[in-house]
């Protein structure tokens, strides 16, 4: 069957996003997205896969590093998200993690690129600005390094989980991420609508209140 995999969405477990894993479940589930992965920042909100209302939730981590965000998934084993900072690969690869750079073209310099050689690079990130240009560098990038590409919401608000997702051919969710880490998978995505930048800017405000 079909699987599509958001490979990168927050909950209300880091601090600027919204949403429950029943809410993130829900909007998956119309947008056909099968799996979600759990990506909170400097925070591990997931033990194991566990499946919400008929779609799979799968554990990770996204580091903020000296190259940029480095989302770590499936790691076996949890560790200090602070020691990831200067060596985020070296780190991940430690607890059998999968390493993906996340939105590489986002906050850091050209010069810095080629210093990390992660699993996977995510090509597709509905929250970044100017979305074509950064996937268009992403996919360049990725391609000049001969990696698997990954796409992912980045979803900080659970209605915008599925706008970015990979598609793979697969017996099971454990066999379409090793299909796509394989570079097997089918990378889509869009940018999140400007409605939705509004609305969770006033909620970040809310939930500071609280």
């Amino acid at each position: 069957m079909k699987y599509r995999i958001d490979f990168h969405v927050h909950s209300e477990n880091s601090k600027d996003a919204l949403g429950s894993f029943q809410q993130i479940s829900y909007f998956a589930r119309k947008r056909e997205i099968n799996a979600v992965v759990i990506a909170d920042h400097d925070f591990f909100s997931l033990e194991e896969v566990v499946e919400v209302n008929g779609v799979y939730l799968i554990p990770a981590i996204e580091l903020r590093t000296f190259f940029g965000h480095v989302v770590c998934l499936l790691p076996k084993r949890r560790f200090n998200p602070k020691s990831a900072y200067h060596d985020p690969i070296e780190i991940i690869h430690k607890v059998e993690g999968y390493a993906i750079w996340a939105h590489p073209f986002d906050r850091v310099f050209f010069k810095r690129i080629k210093k990390i050689m992660p699993d996977a690079i995510e090509v597709y990130n509905s929250a970044s600005f100017p979305f074509k240009s950064s996937s268009s560098k992403a996919f360049l990038l990725a391609k000049e390094l001969d990696i698997p590409m990954v796409a992912g919401s980045d979803a900080h608000l659970p209605e915008d989980v599925g706008l970015c997702y990979v598609e793979v051919e697969a017996s099971s969710i454990f066999d379409a991420i090793e299909k796509i880490f394989l570079g097997k998978g089918s990378p889509h995505g869009r940018s999140r609508p400007l409605s939705h930048m509004i609305k969770l800017f006033f909620g970040r405000i809310l939930k500071k209140l609280d």
